[in-house]
This record gives structure tokens, sequence and C-alpha cells, in this order.
């Protein structure tokens, strides 16, 4: 979802400079031929107030794909791109010609995670990111308690990031570090962890303050619920995850303190100066 969220946002802000349509291309996302070793997603942004203007409908893609055809797919892909310009993002950091140069009726193919590709549209994109519901019935008692403590964000993200060496950058030791910067400056810190190995936090993460282990039980539809029970929290400490970074970015105080990793990512030659803002504490 948050690899989506920055996608979204960069492709509204390239719409917004030309004054023309975005429109969403899902022939990549929902291809189901590209390996048994793939990890597949599914378009996750109706959780949201997004206006969903497609290339080509979500249904005719998935009734095309339900072949598993690679052959079909790369079809698909090759009759939505015609007559079209094709952009690949360069580098990870921000590509100031881009910018500057617009192009219009192109398919703009990256990753594009940086505020700085959409900040002159940012209340927009707060807008278009609205939760379409509210938080569910089970999850009213421990939103109370997140609005109503000093409460902190302690995302932990392991299972596919553990196969995933490049990825693989936050321990132990880095949530503890964390915990302990964040009680330098908060005298009676909450911590609610949201993490998708729980048990692992349970065994690894005894901390000497009030903690909260959030389980699945709260994620909601493609995890909406979680997402807004993050952004309810005051204070955050994250892994290397797109959708931590969106649930603090959701978050509009201007008192949350943040920490993240100094290595998002193990490859030290890709830049991510632009993915952190400089109000983040990096560890």
């Amino acid at each position: 979802m948050g690899n989506q969220m920055f996608q979204y946002a960069f492709g509204r802000r390239m719409a917004a400079e030309l004054g023309t349509d975005l429109q969403i291309d899902l022939s990549l996302l929902l291809d189901r031929a590209r390996g048994k070793d793939h990890v597949y997603r599914d378009y996750d942004l109706t959780i949201f107030e997004v206006p969903h203007e497609f290339v080509m409908s979500p249904t005719i893609l998935r009734t095309l794909y339900k072949t598993q055809s690679s052959a079909v797919c790369k079809l698909v892909r090759k009759r939505i791109g015609r007559n079209k310009t094709h952009i690949k993002e360069a580098h990870f950091h921000v590509d100031e010609n881009l910018l500057k140069n617009p192009v219009d009726n192109a398919i703009y193919d990256g990753w594009w995670q940086s505020e700085r590709y959409f900040e002159p549209i940012a209340e927009e994109i707060q807008k278009v990111f609205e939760f379409v519901s509210p938080i569910e019935s089970n999850s009213e008692a421990l939103l109370r308690q997140i609005q109503d403590t000093q409460s902190v964000c302690l995302n932990v993200r392991r299972t596919d990031f553990l196969t995933t060496s490049n990825l693989n950058t936050t321990d132990k030791s880095y949530f503890l570090r964390g915990v302990n910067k964040i009680a330098e400056h908060l005298s009676d810190p909450q911590f609610f962890i949201f993490s998708d190995d729980v048990e692992w936090c349970a065994a690894n993460l005894n901390l000497d303050f009030p903690t909260v282990l959030v389980n699945h039980d709260h994620k909601g539809h493609k995890f909406g619920n979680y997402m807004q029970l993050m952004k309810a929290c005051k204070h955050y400490i994250i892994p290397n995850s797109s959708f931590a970074w969106w649930a603090i970015w959701l978050n509009k105080s201007n008192e949350k303190i943040v920490i993240a990793p100094k290595r998002w990512f193990n490859d030290t030659a890709i830049n991510t100066e632009d993915l952190v803002p400089d109000n983040w504490w990096r560890i």
C-alpha cells in the first residue's frame, strides 16, 4: 500500500503540472505470471477517497490474467503502452529534471519515494488519502488508549524483509535503541507494537514501559484499520517501511518524534537522502 501511495502522489503531481488527468495502470501489478517466487500484491488504494480512473478496468485485467499466461500479460501491457512515452525512474533520489519537464501521455514507471515529488500539492494529497471507513468497532477502545497516552507506534517488519537481504536492515538492537532514545525525551511513553510477527516481538521486546501488542485482529480491510491506528499515535519508531512512512505523514501533528533507520537499504549505493524528512531522527 505504501508504495502505491507514493506512486499515486507522484502521478497526481505530474498531472497537476500538465493540467491533465491521471490514469492508473494496473497491468503489471495484477500480472499473475511473474514466477512462483514473486510476492504478489493487489490494488489497495480503494480504502481511501482516491479518484480511481484506470487505463484498463481491473475487472477486465483480472479476467484476462486468469490464464496466468505470461504471453497474455505481455500483450496487455504492450497494448496499454502503445503510442505512449515510457519513463523509467533513473535513480532513487529525486530527479529534478523530470519535475521540470513533465511529459503528457506517458507511463511513469518507478517508486517515486520522496515527499519532494508531491510537496506542492501536499494538501490535495492529504484529502485524497482520507480513509473511506472509520475505525472498526473492535478497535475503538484501543484507539482511545492511543489517544489518551503518550503513545509511541513501534512498528516491526519481519516476514518478507527477513528473506530479502537488501531490506533486512533493522533488528532487535535497532528497536531497543529507538526505545531508549524516545525515553530520553518522553517521561511516560506507552508503546504500541504493530508487527507482522507479534510472537517475535513478545519474546524479544520486553520493554520497561507499558506496552500493547497490536495483532492482526485490528488490521481491517486491506490493513486500512491498522494504518488508521498507527496514524493516531503521537510518536514513532519505524523500520524501512513505506506503509509506516505514510502513517506518519498522514499524522498532522508538529510535535511527533519519529525515529527511522539510517540504512533504508543494505545496498549503500542507493541514495535515500530524499526519502526521510529532515525532522525525523535516523539511528
